[in-house]
């Protein structure tokens, strides 16, 4: 089975919420969660983000079968927008092997 990574970056405090919508998905196939800190191209306007340029993120990791990774972005970025700078970013990499442990 063909499997793709989505790996989504967020705002911790929609965590929950993106959780809740992924579990809606039948057949979601399991998530890992992970701190992240980051920042991304944006003017530096203020002495603390060129001090600390670095805010908190959440970093979700979801390997999917290819036929889902559709409705899991669309659910993630639902749920994830807020419409400000600093959202997040979603990618999708192909995964070339799997291995159970």
């Amino acid at each position: 089975m063909k499997r793709k990574l989505i790996i989504a970056v967020v705002r911790p405090f929609l965590l929950d919420k993106i959780i809740v919508a992924l579990e809606g998905i039948e057949k979601f196939p399991g998530i890992t969660i992970t701190e992240a800190e980051g920042f991304g191209h944006r003017l530096r306007n203020t002495l603390d983000d060129a001090l600390n340029p670095f805010h908190p993120k959440k970093q979700i990791e979801i390997a999917a079968p290819v036929e889902m990774v559709e409705k899991i972005v669309e659910t993630i970025n639902q749920n994830a927008h807020t419409g400000k700078k600093g959202d997040g970013m979603i990618f999708v990499l192909p995964i070339e092997q799997t291995f159970r442990i």
